[in-house]
């Protein structure tokens, strides 16, 4: 709307005169080095991504823009994030974006008509763009790539600022921990082990996550050259690699410290006998959450004591405040924290309640 000023024997009249402004073309590459060209933010957007949902509800500060998510954000991220409980808005999301894994439903897909499509560059991109679907490739799975879907969200939703203070509260965190640990000796590492399943005397573990475990002076006692994710081992291995301290995954429900604590053929393992098993909390629900790099600091605590991170409950408020705007009551973050499940384990009531 602008605004013409006219002087008419003595009196001033204001005119309103209609104008159309054109916003800026938005231009990026996306991890495949395609341009990506949109004549404004979009309106419509769906997400074949697992994790897009909370990418784009926490850059673009709303989830009113997305016409269509993965099934399967709701069997997991959405549950071992908490977000229906913090985020429930999520909860209403159409979740028709894909027939299966990542599979695109083409036919629903051109029913919506979104704008843009977000999808793994390496799940047959190609297909959306054939059938005249604007996609935005994703590249999976490192940490510089989870870095990059921030980014990406920014320029889509026009939010480029509220990305870069987000990347600056992961930033700010990691040069915390790497100033805290720069000088410890390799001797004083804590070994862990993920498990998220255990069932017939077999587990399977996370060999080769994604995190870096050295920004809380810990190591991951499976860790190994083949950059595998997950592993199947046997009881005897268990007790070979003997943890400090066993982790949970958040998605892994069928698993608690007291699981571990009650089984009988574990009472000699390091980590039961010294009941250091926890569950990992639920800002690791998804490994692409941004507000994930908070468990290098609730690693380092459960691994070193309280002085890695004195503050860590006003830490995660912080963080939950900057990444979605929502104030965290206590009892989110105890629920957030798994306080009542991680109860029964060494120093956890001490230093997160």
């Amino acid at each position: 709307m602008k605004h013409v000023v006219t002087a008419v024997k003595g009196f001033v009249l204001v005119v309103c005169a209609t104008s159309t402004v054109q916003a800026d073309p938005i231009r990026f590459e996306d991890h495949r080095g395609v341009e990506i060209s949109l004549p404004s933010p979009p309106e419509r957007v769906a997400t074949i991504v697992r994790s897009g949902p909370i990418l784009f509800r926490a850059v673009g500060g709303t989830a009113d823009n997305l016409v269509s998510v993965n099934q399967s954000f709701f069997a997991r991220d959405y549950v071992a994030g908490l977000y229906g409980e913090l985020l429930p808005e999520l909860g209403a999301l159409p979740p028709s974006a894909a027939i299966e894994g990542f599979v695109p439903n083409i036919e629903a897909l051109l029913e919506l008509n979104p704008d843009v499509v977000v999808q793994w560059m390496s799940e047959d991109i190609e297909r959306l763009e054939r059938v005249g679907l604007t996609a935005i490739g994703w590249n999976c799975c490192s940490e510089e790539d989870r870095r990059g879907y921030i980014t990406l969200t920014g320029y889509v939703t026009g939010e480029q600022d509220r990305a870069s203070t987000i990347l600056a509260l992961q930033d700010s965190s990691v040069e915390a921990m790497r100033a805290h640990f720069s000088d410890m000796a390799p001797e004083e590492n804590v070994t862990a082990l993920y498990i998220d399943q255990f069932a017939d005397h077999q587990l399977r573990i996370i060999a080769n996550g994604s995190q870096d475990l050295s920004l809380s002076g810990v190591i991951n006692a499976a860790a190994d050259d083949t950059g595998q994710w997950w592993r199947s081992i046997n009881l005897e291995q268990l007790f070979n690699w003997n943890p400090d301290i066993i982790l949970i995954p958040p998605y892994a429900h069928d698993l608690t410290p007291q699981s571990f604590y009650d089984n009988e053929l574990l009472q000699s393992l390091n980590a039961v006998r010294d009941k250091r098993v926890y569950r990992i909390p639920a800002f690791a629900g998804s490994p692409d959450a941004p507000e994930i790099y908070l468990s290098s600091a609730w690693l380092a605590v459960v691994a070193h004591g309280d002085e890695a991170a004195p503050d860590i409950r006003a830490d995660i408020r912080d963080a939950y405040r900057t990444i979605y705007d929502i104030a965290l009551t206590d009892e989110q973050l105890d629920h957030v924290l798994w306080t009542e499940q991680n109860g029964p384990s060494a120093g956890y009531s001490a230093s997160f309640n």
